[in-house]
Parts: C-alpha cells; structure tokens; sequence
C-alpha cells in the first residue's frame, strides 16, 4: 500500500491548495481533476457488466468503512468514481487518501 493510501482521514479536511491537489494527483494514476477543480475521478473499463459492478462495490464499501463516500456510476463496461468534500467546497487530503485506497486494490 503507498504511503497516501495510508494516511488517516480527518473529519474537517480543508480543500487543497491547487499546488498541493497537483502533487497529489501525481501519484494517482488515472485519477484526473474535474475542469472545476472541485473534485477528482476515474474511470476504469471492463469487458462486461459483473467486474463494472465488484468495482463499484469495492469503492462503496471502502467508502462506508472510512466514512467518507464517492459519487459512483457504473454500468456494462464501465465504473467511474468521483470524490470531492463538499463540506469544504472542493478536494481534500481525505479525496486523495480513498482515490489511493481504491487503486491500491483495484489495479
């Protein structure tokens, strides 16, 4: 597991600064920012719709066991996760530590 996967979530996370948020995502691969700046996602491919559904699963019960949840779309072929802190209006270090929790395992 990376060192960012492991990192503790905090409740009251402030947004990231943009050089901050852009170091950050550096170490995530395929996770990219959204044209706002607010939040972060990526999407994988499958070939069917049963691996598309364990995906999204996978980021719900990661999402449930830390408190901290992600939009999550997903149907035949794909799934895509998007996390953002709306409480503090944009990305958190809590957004990077979950989008690395879930690369951890789903790559």
């Amino acid at each position: 597991m990376t060192e960012l996967a492991a990192g503790k979530i905090i409740d009251g996370a402030p947004a990231l600064p943009k050089a901050e948020l852009q170091a950050g995502l550096a170490a995530l691969p395929g996770w990219v920012l959204a044209p706002d700046g607010k939040a972060i996602s990526r999407e994988w491919r499958f070939k069917g719709f049963k691996a598309a559904a364990q995906l999204a699963n996978l980021a719900a019960w990661q999402a449930e066991a830390a408190n901290h949840h992600p939009d999550i779309a997903f149907g035949w072929g794909y799934a895509r996760v998007t996390f953002t802190t709306h409480s503090a209006g944009g990305v958190t270090m809590n957004d990077l530590i979950m989008a690395a929790r879930l690369g951890a395992v789903a790559d």
